[in-house]
């Protein structure tokens, strides 16, 4: 009987001592688990920082382009009314070529 007594505390030894291991090795996938995904978190909020910081690049060129356009818009108006201005002295000149023709041509005598 001791002999069966000594071989279930054996046992139970090992199998608290399996469980043990057992135990420690949940613990360890837990803490590795724990690791990839705090490293996972991590680098989606660099991410994140990457994505927000190319937002405000964005904004600033879409600020830029907006002033272009709008000194560009300013240099096209100054330029349409210089054409506007053009034409009407080019209207003015052609009447008075006209004018001038028709007076000519009333003093012209062929004989």
């Amino acid at each position: 009987m001791e002999r069966e007594e000594m071989s279930r505390r054996q046992r139970e030894a090992q199998q608290e001592a399996m469980g043990g291991d057992h135990d420690d090795r949940i613990l360890q996938m837990q803490l590795k688990d724990d690791r990839v995904t705090e490293e996972i978190m991590r680098e989606r909020e660099e991410e994140m920082r990457k994505i927000n910081s190319q937002m405000h690049q964005v904004n600033a060129i879409y600020k830029d382009l907006g002033n272009i356009v709008s000194y560009q818009q300013d240099q096209v108006d100054e330029v349409e009314q210089h054409m506007e201005a053009a034409n009407k002295n080019t209207e003015s000149g052609l009447h008075q070529i006209e004018k001038a023709s028709s007076k000519m041509d009333k003093s012209c005598v062929i004989s």
